[in-house]
Formats: structure tokens, C-alpha cells, sequence
């Protein structure tokens, strides 16, 4: 059983007003905000813990008893809090079961280290997005070999396939200016080969293409780049860098999806 005085570094005669004094100045030493040790964080719960069962009469009553190894003579009665939605932890010594959050805080500090390396490997995968987009772009001249254009009041669009399969959309300002037969340079990225641009040989219109992920799409891969920054080199709290490791898996698979959203 866990000695809370010797947590808050009292003795078992100490007065209520002592119990106070003793837990504001630990949690000020040790408040994670405050002091940067790794173990800032274990420390101030237990501090924490010891407080919520010294400062209660009743509680300190029944734990006294319980630590100089007596039978508790006092059935515990809670007196109603003046918030009805508060639901107070029960303390260690009288419940061995971890609670639903210590179990998953549990898994998550195990788990850390695999977090942090999705998170670097995110990493990685975003500055090749970034190189592939600044760096210069590769071009190649092609025929279209099929075309769809679709002309509303609301909705103006051409579509086209050129050799090879691939397909790409473009918008109004395109319409009519491709046509099936005609040589088009593709311009795209040089290390994905995302599409970036079309361009008709022979009039030289270009249109650069939207439906990419360095087109409309481009807020995909910059999310990206911050929560792998931030869970790379952000250092504090356990449950925030776990839960960002978990967002940069979801995140790289919808980057590896929107990476073909050309092709539809």
C-alpha cells in the first residue's frame, strides 16, 4: 500500500492546514509545466492521488487505520459534492483495478516508441512530397486519343485520355481548346510524376491541372507536413505525441490516395 505521507513528505500527525501547504508546493516543483523531467508527469499524479485521499477527513480516517495495519472501523460515507456531475477517483488502496484511462495511458507509454517513428517516417514522406514539388518539373509530349466535354450553365468541363491511359480533367477555360488528334506536353513532378499542367503544342494554351494533390488537393500533403514536424520534435506529453503518430498514419494513407486522384 503506498505511503501518501511520505508522498506529500509528512508524517501521520500532521494537521489539515500542513496536508495543503506541503501539496501546493509539490505541485509547483513538479508541475510538468514547469519542470521538465521525464518523470515530472508520474510524479505530480501521485502527488495528486495522495492529496485527494489526505485532505478528505473521512478518507484520511479509514486510511490511517488500513496504514498501521489495523481493520478499518469506519464505513466510508461520501457526503454529496456540489457539482452532481463530479465522480471522484477512487483512491489506490482501496481499488487494486486500473481505471479505463490508466489502462489506455498505460498502452500508449509502451507504444510511444512506434508512435514517434511513424511520425519520423511521415516525416521523410513529406519532404519527398516537398522536393517533388519544388523541384523542376518533367515534361513529355502526347496525342489525345479520346475526349469528353460537357457545357452547362453551372458546370463546364472537358475531359481526356491521352496515350497511355492516363485521364485528367480540366476546367471551363480549357473548353474547346483540346481537341482529339491534338500533341499536348504533359508537365508533371519529377520524382511522383504528379500531373501539374497540360499544354497544347499547337496553340499554346495551358492549363494547369486541378484535380491533384498539388492542385485543390494541396492542403493534404501541408497537414501533413506540421503533424509530422510536430510529432518528430514535440517533446512533451505522452497522450499527444502518441495521438499524432496515430494521425500521421491516417494521414499518409490518404496522401497515398489523393496521389492518384487524378486518374479517375
Amino acid at each position: 500500500m503506498k505511503n501518501y505521507y511520505f508522498v506529500l513528505g509528512l508524517n501521520i500527525y500532521s494537521r489539515d492546514v500542513e496536508i495543503k501547504q506541503a501539496y501546493r508546493k509539490l505541485v509547483l516543483q513538479y508541475h510538468p509545466d514547469r519542470n521538465p523531467a521525464r518523470n515530472a508527469e508520474s510524479i505530480i499524479k501521485e502527488i495528486n492521488e495522495a492529496y485527494e485521499v489526505l485532505s478528505d477527513p473521512q478518507r484520511k480516517l479509514l486510511y490511517d487505520q488500513m496504514l498501521v495495519g489495523g481493520e478499518p472501523e469506519l464505513k466510508l460515507v461520501r457526503q454529496p459534492h456540489r457539482d452532481p456531475k463530479y465522480r471522484p477517483q477512487r483512491p489506490d488502496f482501496v481499488s487494486k483495478q486500473p481505471s479505463k484511462r490508466k489502462v489506455y495511458f498505460d498502452f500508449m507509454q509502451s507504444n510511444l516508441s512506434r508512435a514517434l517513428l511513424v511520425s519520423r517516417l511521415t516525416l521523410l514522406f513529406s519532404c519527398i512530397l516537398v522536393a517533388d514539388f519544388t523541384l523542376p518539373q518533367q515534361h513529355q509530349s502526347k496525342a489525345i486519343v479520346s475526349k469528353e466535354g460537357r457545357s452547362g450553365r453551372y458546370d463546364t468541363s472537358i475531359k481526356f485520355k491521352v496515350e497511355g491511359g492516363a485521364t485528367f480533367s480540366l476546367g471551363k477555360k480549357s473548353f474547346g481548346k483540346f481537341e482529339r488528334g491534338s500533341i499536348v506536353t504533359l508537365y508533371s513532378s519529377p520524382l511522383l510524376s504528379v500531373p501539374i499542367s497540360v499544354e497544347n503544342e499547337q496553340t499554346e494554351f495551358q492549363d494547369e491541372i486541378r484535380i491533384s494533390i498539388y492542385g485543390n488537393f494541396i492542403f493534404v500533403p501541408l497537414i501533413l507536413l506540421i503533424t509530422s514536424l510536430l510529432g518528430t520534435f514535440y517533446q512533451k506529453g505522452i497522450e499527444f505525441r502518441f495521438n499524432l503518430g496515430v494521425i500521421n498514419f491516417m494521414l499518409v494513407f490518404i496522401n497515398f490516395l489523393v496521389l492518384r486522384i487524378h486518374n479517375f
